[in-house]
């Protein structure tokens, strides 16, 4: 992650008095780096999070100089420094306007800063930021994959004032495979989760929290140092407005953790939220709460599913054998009539069969299980047992 325009600003403008005069709405900007930049024809090189710097030297009119600041912010830079003095004597009115409407900072740095020293002294302060978000980082990745090796994350933890009992906010955000495999293979994944992340790194920099986003496979885990409230609702809404720019090209299914996200529970919250993501993408859910867990928390804690696998294969497995050897639907009619509180003509209509059809493929599941429809337990039984099969098809 980058460092917020509004630290650069506060070290340079005590350090080299740079003023901001317009565009303060952007002070929360990411700044990956810093870059001179004298002709508009450079401008479509940068690759978004510049912090760019211009004597006047070559755009030094007010037309050319606010095409130069409008090119900039379509580019994506965080904000324009303007060296005041030889070439440009005061920042046009029209920059000012422009910079004003599109909360894009422009600033002015005295003619007589030697620019190498005040390049060297915020790449220097990037630099140093950027390591300690990326220790913060590792500690975190450590916290959810190695979480019990304690002593490689929590003196890394410690040193930001994170503790075992520190609440998080976390949201699990998952990426589906493209059904068409040939249109997946043409679509740039590494390209999309970098722009993806970018922009929830500048959701949160807008927020000024502290917060950590990774990429693993196809999901990408957001957390952040964040109160409960409306904010968080906020986050999720950002994500949901910007994700439906690519809506056509990739499906996103998010999962939100609740207000128990903890460091020391941080990996089941992981997993738990991964699955839940899965979970959605089967019922439809694009946004799923963990509360939506329900009883499948207490298979993702199971740490053998093979007693999972048997249970099911006990209660399910006669059927299933069945339906493959002679085509019949007892799998599928056993579910619906559960589903339905054993409503016949439900049952009938869902699975366009007639009434007493349905009441003999009924009484034949009776038998061949050996257990009794009317009985309270018997159905529990069955009904976990389609809860389980519907878990393992999605871990």
């Amino acid at each position: 992650m980058a460092i917020i325009l509004e630290e650069i600003y506060e070290v340079a403008l005590h350090r080299y008095n740079m003023k901001l005069v317009a565009g303060g709405r952007g002070l929360r900007n990411l700044v990956d780096w810093v870059h001179t930049v004298e002709e508009m024809d450079y401008v479509s090189f940068l690759k978004g999070r510049e912090l760019i710097i211009t004597t006047g030297i070559r755009e030094k009119d007010e037309e050319t100089l606010v095409r130069f600041v409008k090119s900039l912010h379509e580019t994506g830079a965080s904000g324009l420094v303007i060296n005041i003095g030889k070439y440009i004597t005061r920042v046009p009115r029209g920059v000012i306007a422009y910079s004003e409407e599109a909360g894009f900072p422009v600033f002015t740095l005295p003619w007589e800063v030697h620019l190498v020293d005040f390049n060297r002294d915020l790449c220097n302060l990037i630099y140093k930021t950027m390591q300690e978000q990326d220790g913060l980082e590792t500690a975190l990745q450590k916290a959810i994959f190695s979480h019990k090796e304690e002593q490689q994350y929590m003196p890394v933890l410690h040193e930001n004032h994170i503790h075992k009992d520190t609440e998080f906010f976390m949201i699990q955000c998952y990426f589906p495979a493209n059904k068409d495999i040939q249109a997946d293979d043409k679509f740039d994944n590494t390209q999309f989760f970098y722009r993806f992340i970018r922009q929830c790194q500048q959701i949160f920099a807008e927020k000024k929290v502290l917060s950590v986003i990774f990429q693993r496979d196809l999901y990408i885990t957001l957390v952040a140092k964040m109160p409960t409230g409306t904010e968080r609702e906020n986050v999720i809404q950002q994500i949901k407005t910007f994700s439906e720019s690519f809506a056509r090209q990739k499906e996103l299914y998010m999962a939100v953790g609740d207000e128990e996200t903890v460091v020391e529970n941080l990996w089941e919250k992981y997993r738990d939220l991964s699955y839940l993501c899965r979970w959605g993408r089967q019922k439809g859910k694009n946004i799923c709460q963990e509360e939506e867990l329900s009883i499948s928390r207490l298979w993702l804690s199971i740490g053998n599913i093979k007693k999972l696998e048997k249970y099911r294969e006990k209660m399910l497995g006669e059927l299933e054998r069945l339906d493959q050897e002679t085509g019949s639907e007892y799998i599928r009619i056993l579910k619906c009539y559960l589903e339905t509180n054993g409503n016949i003509g439900e049952v009938a209509t869902e699975c366009y069969l007639h009434r007493n059809t349905v009441s003999y493929h009924l009484k034949k599941i009776a038998e061949i299980t050996g257990k009794t429809l009317n009985s309270t337990k018997d159905r529990s039984d069955w009904y976990l047992a389609y809860q389980i099969d519907e878990f393992l098809g999605l871990i």
